[in-house]
């Protein structure tokens, strides 16, 4: 799965249901139970989950071997959607929402996709509109996706966690591994990663508390709120702002705002460092340094901290 497949399967479902209300229908409003899956599988060690507009969620639990499936789909048409799933070469379960063709006009529906296994389990869970959860996992990749949903992760450790979020919602905490957060116009908020991270957003708003490793960040428009930050790498603004404090400096840093704002509270000596900051018209601080033009400090460091500022501002103080 990715990004661009995420947010074009989440767009039909949209305008589909929306082109499908407006139509007359002589379906009975009563919503009836379409699909429902009580299950175990064993040997599986890889799970997928394409749930559309469903609620996911995998729970992983000490000492459980088997995967244990709670499935439930109610509609008010009993054609239009069903859960389906096979096991892959015996050890990979894949799940998903079946739209089956046709036109329902008033479409209703609601139910979830629950799983429960081992903590040791390879995730990719998907929903357009409904929520993903995954709690108490140890893998080596772990991949949550959204579109307007909300994705929720807790007690995840991984080599490698993506989150990807279209205009939903992202929440994680204490999670030990390299994260990957891609967010348009929604909400990230991470608290107590053991890892380095790496955000990429536009609108949306983040907030990234007690990270124990590096963060890079771009965004276009949107806010970011750093604290209790290990290092600062990469950080890149167009209008957007970032607020940080008890925020690490390091050899990685590099900072740059358009007509954006930047304002660092560091924890790091700012003497360790060099500093080389060119401005247009914008301000830039640094320590007891003001100046509307360019800004070099030579502290006789091996490691300067560049940037560039055009009608913004970036102030970095201890």
């Amino acid at each position: 799965m990715n990004t661009i497949k995420l947010k074009s399967r989440f767009y039909v479902i949209v305008l589909g249901l929306f082109a499908l209300g407006s139509l007359n229908s002589c379906l009975d409003n009563n919503l009836s139970t379409v699909s429902e899956i009580n299950q175990d599988f064993s040997g599986i060690t890889s799970v997928e989950v394409d749930g559309a507009f469903l609620e996911v969620e995998y729970q992983g639990e000490t000492g459980k071997q088997d995967v244990s499936l709670d499935a439930l789909l109610r509609s008010n048409s009993d054609k239009r959607h069903e859960i389906v799933f096979n096991v892959i070469d015996g050890s990979k379960l894949k799940i998903e929402v079946k739209t089956n063709s046709g036109l329902s006009g008033n479409l209703r529906t609601e139910g979830f996709i629950r799983l429960k296994g081992p903590k040791a389990m390879i995730l990719d869970l998907e929903s357009g509109s409904g929520k993903v959860s995954a709690k108490d996992v140890v893998s080596t990749e772990t991949n949550l996706l959204v579109g307007s949903g909300e994705i929720f992760a807790k007690n995840i450790s991984s080599t490698l966690i993506t989150l990807n979020s279209s205009s939903g919602k992202i929440y994680g905490e204490d999670i030990t591994g390299k994260v990957s957060a891609l967010v348009s116009s929604g909400n990230l908020e991470l608290l107590r990663i053991e890892g380095n991270i790496d955000v990429e957003g536009s609108s949306g708003q983040t907030k990234l508390i007690d990270i124990n490793g590096m963060v890079n960040v771009s965004v276009s428009s949107g806010k970011i709120e750093l604290s209790k930050v290990k290092a600062l790498g990469k950080a890149s603004l167009s209008s957007g702002q970032l607020f940080a404090t008890e925020t690490g400096l390091g050899s990685a840093t590099s900072l740059k705002a358009s007509s954006g704002n930047i304002y660092i509270q560091s924890v790091s000596n700012l003497k360790d460092f060099n500093f080389n900051i060119s401005s247009g018209c914008g301000l830039v601080r640094v320590g007891d340094s003001l100046t509307s033009g360019n800004l070099v400090i030579n502290n006789g460091s091996p490691n300067t901290i560049r940037g560039e500022v055009s009608s913004g501002k970036i102030e970095i103080v201890n």
